[in-house]
């Protein structure tokens, strides 16, 4: 058997607060002043109140509910008693849209205990009566009583009553009742002061205003238009016009004013009103919607101000709504207030007065207005308050999971309240550890302190999840403001043009060159406007789909499913100024309007399908200062940089908003308009918009979705979206461990919930290690915390191998170990040998020399030497077959084909602009002109051929260049680089080609590199090869030269032609290989290696480290985890 109570105080009470309580009752009777039997000394009502037929109602108390067991047919009032067995309820549940019974979890079996607010009782009692009916076993008792009553009784505080797990209230907490440091964990002052209580939202209130419907008091207020909070105040306060004045209140609202403070007459309002006088009723001084309506209408109440007791009937107040509610039906001229609920459920009978709001509108209460805030100041959240207690939460969490689910929402739709966001349902579970919130213990937090953040709309819903989790576990305050992406550029970098300075400036589109200059890493600003001395770090923090909208069901979004879509041809044409001619003179297909009606002054959707409305299509989007905009218009308006915009000259023009809420409601009001934003926005008005599907570059029509987003099939509207940090020491404390928390799986799901698509894995890490972590050593950390992070435990680590690679873990070691280093506690010897030699010797193969930990190569492994099954972890063939290696690229090279500077041969192929790869085979081949020509050789790269091939002159390759032999250079058959090069240029090398050793000096070769440049020097007419950093390293002596590309171009090796792929066929990764088993002794080096400290290195030395290609990056990085997680 279970019970639902609802326990009624004493009605009429006007005196008394939290802090001062009324005396124990001791007198029992009717305290009703309207009833026949009206006793003036009763100080508790005993439910024996009689009235006349014609004033309707209360004199007999019992269960009223037909399917209880104790029904009661001679009940006239339900007093709470009802009782129902085998979890049986008078609800039907299967009757509310939106409930489904099957998706409830259940708690462990037990009681639960709720008191307080009557506001908040039809949510409470709903919830319990649907869990206790699904879940056997839970027995849910539901009291009134008032907020003070939730208040007091979750704290065990005996005056208010016995101990509850739950408290409900429709205020907050009393600076008296309880103290908090976290804005939602309240500790107990009152009762048992060990206690404490977590505060959840539960719904949203309109606090409504009622009278009697058609009685004078609604005709009057309906005449008006409605009341301003002036109004009201004058109506329900016991200040005189003159105190009233004297605290800020409008007299000219008083439009009639009989000038007597001793009546308060409908007439003074408006002359077309009765001259009667104003009844006032409401809650009583232990409800929150006392405190609410006092603090928001009685704005002197901090110095007395209060409900006036001198007025016909003084001040009808109760604890139960359903006082108030009999109290306005019994006087016309009556007017009272409660929760929005109880209005709902009683609209038949009463009328809900239209107040003034902030826009100075006049707005009803309705689910709408109080849900999106447009009836303010009246709209309000409700509470509930559970006991932090491990045996109450272990019953309470799961009744509140289901409370905030789907079924728990239709339930408090159905009893007229606002459904709390889904953003705030996250927050609420959070709050209270139940299942569907973030474990807020695991938030790792920076500093106390204010974050504050600007900008894109776009990444608005990002940033306000990602505070509103953040501020709640941490004890920091985080401001989020819009202003789109101009507004985000321009204020982190202290632009006062765009507003004042912030700490994060948001953008859904990248920098402008008029706004910042960016370093070479790609990723750190320069501001160019405001403070020029400031710099912002940018940080990608998701993708987003710009979506193409339509209102659901409207004309448009018909005319658009029956095409199948838009093409981006069709989507210029809706948007472009442009005329037709002009469209088509700048690439645009005029087949993408089939039944175009050749008129430049119209844009009708049937000229996009005859199936389509002969009407105007009207245009919404974003407005100039938004990246969505200048992505929008880069992506559509293909013309833009010669001036095709938005055109203006349309039905209502193009408009357009930094705020997407305006889009929105355009298009809602507009069912032949189009729009875009963030697909963000989209799914958060889904139920009001459609996306439009829109032709990719296959060919296919995708909607947006964090699918088609996520896997690029949704082009060319996907896009990434941006935080921009400043870089300042004191603001990065706090703004680093923001990012972070991002970055964190919390993070990636509240991005997954506001609809973007988070970062991968990967793109995580590079954020992790190649950004934020930089900022954090330059600019926040100590001494010590770097030591902590970068270093460990002291390391010998072993390194051999390729002379390629020896630059990079050179500049390596001598930035990272010994004296004077970063961490002085390791030790790295660096050996060379070749890229047999690493192979060799991290594969303890004693040929090639001792073990290492990391063998560096130039090359990839050899068949012989190891297999592999994923490309990249290579089991050794050769030494300690038991040996698993991992290879990791450390960055790109461009295999530099060189000469003496100013030499015979630099002069040469300085006249010829470069060197064809057919030309440098022949320069290095031992094969004959007849061999070369077999095997797809050009002779026509050898205009000037002698017939012999006993000799190789510079002047075969060109007239001018001198008749000298040349002679030939590079790398030994150890090295990766001769490998390379082999593979590169001797087309034939499978066949048997190789370096021609028949020449002048032969070939000389080496696995250092040193021993070619020595040679070159040596020799004007000399040619050589090595890597790029060598190169660099002796660019004051040698030339590299313009190797013909794929394109045709002849290009010389530099940071940007390896980078962007144009020095080609001579660009490949150079790679160190690593021990698997000594990965985690290397793990912190390694870390530093593929930071932006190791990026520095790599640079310095002439390779392009591979931060330069963010995927490639990513990928090394997740082999490393990968070992680390696997081990």
């Amino acid at each position: 058997m279970t019970i639902l109570m609802l326990t009624v105080p004493l009605a009429g009470c006007t005196g008394g607060s939290d802090d001062s309580e009324p005396a124990p009752v001791d007198i029992m009777g009717c305290t009703d002043v309207t009833a026949n039997n009206y006793d003036s000394s009763a100080t508790s009502d005993d439910g024996s109140c009689t009235y006349d037929d014609n004033s309707g109602t209360v004199d007999i108390m019992g269960c009223m509910d037909t399917a209880a067991n104790n029904y009661d047919t001679a009940a006239t009032v339900d007093d709470g008693s009802c009782e129902f067995d085998d979890n049986s309820t008078s609800t039907d549940f299967d009757g509310i849209s939106g409930f489904d019974a099957s998706t409830i979890v259940c708690g462990p079996t037990g009681d639960i205990s709720i008191a307080g607010s009557s506001t908040v009782f039809p949510v409470a009692n709903l919830w319990a009566e649907a869990y206790q009916k699904y879940c056997n076993g839970v027995a849910i008792t539901v009291e009134g009583g008032g907020s003070g009553a939730g208040a007091g009784r979750v704290c065990a505080n005996s005056e208010k009553g016995t101990p509850v797990d739950i408290g409900d209230m429709s205020r907050g907490w009393k600076a008296s009742e309880a103290s908090t440091d976290d804005g939602f964990t309240y500790d107990c002052l009152k009762g048992d002061t060990s206690r404490s209580a977590v505060q959840i939202d539960v719904a949203i209130d309109g606090l409504s205003v009622v009278m009697k419907k058609g009685g004078a008091a609604d005709i009057c207020v309906s005449g008006m238009g409605g009341l301003t909070v002036d109004h009201l105040r004058w109506i329900y306060s016991d200040y005189t016009a003159s105190e009233l004045i004297a605290t800020g209140w409008d007299a000219s609202v008083l439009a009639n004013s009989d000038n007597n403070d001793a009546t308060h007459l409908w007439s003074e309002l408006d002359s077309a009103c009765p001259n009667t006088e104003i009844k006032i009723s409401g809650a009583d001084s232990e409800s929150g919607t006392y405190e609410y309506f006092l603090e928001t209408v009685l704005s002197d109440h901090d110095n007395g101000e209060t409900f006036d007791a001198n007025r016909p009937d003084g001040y009808t107040n109760s604890a139960e709504d359903e006082v108030v509610v009999n109290y306005l039906e019994s006087n016309d001229a009556a007017i009272g207030y409660f929760g929005y609920a109880y209005y709902d459920a009683n609209k038949d009978a009463l009328s809900a007065a239209a107040i003034e709001n902030s826009d100075g509108e006049m707005i009803h209460p309705d689910s709408e207005t109080v849900g999106n805030g447009e009836y303010n100041p009246l709209s309000r959240r409700i509470y509930m308050n559970l006991h932090v207690d491990a045996s109450a939460l272990q019953k309470t969490r799961p009744f509140l999971a289901f409370g905030l689910s789907d079924s728990g929402s239709a339930l408090v739709a159905s009893t007229g309240y606002v459904v709390i966001p889904d953003n705030d349902k996250l927050l609420m579970l959070s709050r209270a550890g139940a299942d569907g919130g973030v474990d807020l213990s695991s938030i790792v937090c920076g500093p106390d302190g204010a974050i504050s953040v600007a900008g894109s709309s776009t990444v608005f819903p990002v940033a306000n999840l990602w505070a509103e989790v953040y501020q709640t576990a941490c004890d920091t305050t985080l401001t989020i403001e819009g202003g789109g992406s101009g507004a985000g550029a321009g204020r982190v970098c202290d632009n006062s043009e765009k507003g004042t300075a912030v700490m994060i400036g948001d953008m859904s589109r990248g920098w402008k060159a008029s706004e910042a200059s960016v370093e070479s890493n790609g990723w750190v600003y320069n501001c160019l406007k405001g403070d020029t001395s400031r710099s912002a770090g940018q940080f990608p923090i998701a993708a987003d789909g710009l979506s193409i909208v339509v209102k659901k069901g409207g004309a448009a979004d018909i005319c658009i499913e029956n095409m199948g879509g838009l093409t981006t041809d069709q989507v210029r044409w809706i948007y472009s100024d442009y005329t037709a001619a002009e469209l088509v003179t700048t690439g645009w297909d005029s087949m993408a309007l089939p039944n175009s009606d050749n008129n430049d002054a119209t844009h009708l959707w049937s000229e996009l399908d005859v199936r389509c409305p002969s009407a105007e299509i009207k245009i919404a989007g974003a407005d100039s200062e938004s990246g969505t905009y200048e992505f929008f218009m880069d992506a559509m308006l293909s013309d833009a940089d010669n001036g095709e915009i938005f055109d203006s000259n349309r039905p209502d023009g193009y408009t357009n908003s930094a705020e997407d809420e305006v889009v929105v409601n355009y298009l809602e009001s507009n069912a032949d308009s189009i729009g875009y934003f963030g697909y963000a926005y989209y799914k958060a008005n889904q139920d009001k918009l459609t996306a439009v599907a829109i032709k990719n570059d296959a060919g296919d029509y995708v909607a947006p979705s964090p699918t088609s987003v996520a896997d690029g099939t949704y082009n060319p509207l996907g896009r990434f979206i941006y935080m921009n940090l400043n870089i300042n020491p004191t603001d990065l404390a706090m703004t680093l461990p923001f990012l972070e928390f991002g970055f964190s799986d919390v993070g990636d799901s509240l991005v997954e919930q506001v609809g973007y698509v988070p970062l991968t894995a990967g793109g995580d890490a590079s954020m992790e290690i190649q950004r934020i972590t930089k900022l954090y050593h330059d600019h926040v950390w100590t001494s010590a915390q770097k030591d902590a992070y970068w270093c460990g435990s002291d390391q010998t680590i072993t390194v051999a191998g390729s002379s390629t690679v020896f630059p990079v873990m050179n500049g390596w070691a001598d930035a990272y170990s010994g004296t004077n280093s970063l961490c002085p506690g390791y030790t790295l010897t660096i050996e060379g040998g070749g890229s047999g030699a690493g192979a060799g010797r991290v594969c303890d193969n004693s040929e090639k020399g001792t073990k290492v930990m990391i063998g560096d190569m130039s090359r990839g492994w050899k068949s012989t030497e190891a297999s592999t099954d994923d490309g990249y972890t290579y089991n050794c063939l050769v030494g300690d077959t038991s040996i698993t290696v991992t290879q990791l690229a450390v960055g790109l090279d461009g295999l530099s084909v060189v000469v003496k500077k100013g030499g015979a041969a630099d002069i040469c192929v300085s006249n010829m602009g470069g060197l064809t790869t057919d030309q440098v085979r022949w320069i290095y081949s031992d094969y004959t002109a007849a061999e070369l020509v077999a095997t797809g050789w050009d002779s026509n790269s050898l205009p000037n051929s002698d017939g012999d091939d006993s000799t190789h002159l510079w002047s075969e390759l060109d007239p001018s260049c001198p008749s000298s032999e040349i002679k030939i250079a590079g790398a030994d058959s150890e090295s990766g680089t001769y490998e390379f090069f082999m593979e590169a240029m001797l087309t034939d090398s499978d066949n048997g080609e190789t370096f021609d050793l028949n020449r002048p000096d032969g070939y000389t070769n080496s696995a250092e590199d040193e021993v070619v440049v020595n040679y070159l020097e040596s020799n004007g007419d000399a040619i050589g090869y090595f890597g790029y950093a060598y190169y660099v390293a002796e660019q004051d002596a040698l030339s590299a030269l313009a190797i013909q590309n794929d394109a045709g171009d002849f290009v010389a090796p530099s940071a940007e032609t390896i980078a962007d792929g144009s020095y080609n066929p001579l660009t490949r990764a150079i790679y160190i290989n690593v021990n698997n088993e000594y990965m985690d002794e290397v793990y912190n080096y390694l870390r530093y290696a593929f930071s932006p400290l190791g990026d520095e290195i790599v640079n310095g030395v002439g390779y392009v480290p591979l931060s330069g290609s963010s995927s490639a990056w990513q990928d090394t990085w997740m082999r490393i985890e990968n070992v680390m997680n696997s081990s």
